[in-house]
């Protein structure tokens, strides 16, 4: 159980650094989904060692971690970041609060953890890949700022108190009623 956390606490701060030169916090958060896909699966499927999973579980954790807290200044106005690392953090911790109850609803249920509980991860997983594959398309759509590294390969830093100024920013109220943005009912 300690393998994730203690291979994400090893690569954090490699990861992170990678994270400052290459940008690409969109699309390495898809990856990071996909990497959990890929681990519960063949902890579902499969009856080969945890470990292997299990130190790509922690590879995924850091490497989420090291592109979604970075994220938040670069696609936030100053005025709201601490609201939003606020909210980042709450919902962080419904999920560790909530999680722990799905998982044994899912054992009271079945009477086991395998597979029943990795599929459960799995379909979590693909909702992560999911959104991540619509993050990327809206950063796309919006300017890529969280794609963004600049020509010397140092992190691109975009002034979104300057883009709110000049109107060129993601407004999530605003994107609601443009009939040309996207929109997942």
């Amino acid at each position: 159980m300690s393998i994730p956390y203690l291979i994400s606490s090893l690569s954090s701060p490699l990861l992170g650094h990678f994270v400052d030169k290459v940008g690409r916090r969109a699309i390495l958060a898809t990856l990071a989904s996909a990497i959990l896909l890929v681990v519960h699966l063949s902890m579902a499927a499969t009856d080969i060692s945890p470990v292997g999973p299990m130190i790509l579980q922690g590879t995924a954790y850091s490497l989420y971690a090291a592109v979604i807290w970075p994220s938040v200044p670069l696609t936030v106005t100053k005025q709201y970041t601490g609201t939003a690392y606020g909210v980042i953090t709450s919902i962080q911790n419904i999920g560790l609060a909530l999680f722990p109850l799905i998982i044994a609803a899912i054992y009271n249920i079945s009477g086991s953890y395998i597979p029943n509980v990795e599929v459960f991860f799995t379909s979590c997983a693909c909702a992560g890949v999911v959104v991540g594959l619509i993050m990327i398309r809206v950063d796309r759509r919006t300017g890529g700022k969280l794609n963004a590294v600049s020509s010397d390969g140092k992190e691109a830093r975009v002034d979104t108190d300057e883009l709110r100024r000049d109107g060129d920013y993601f407004d999530p109220l605003a994107e609601a009623n443009n009939p040309h943005s996207i929109h997942i009912d």
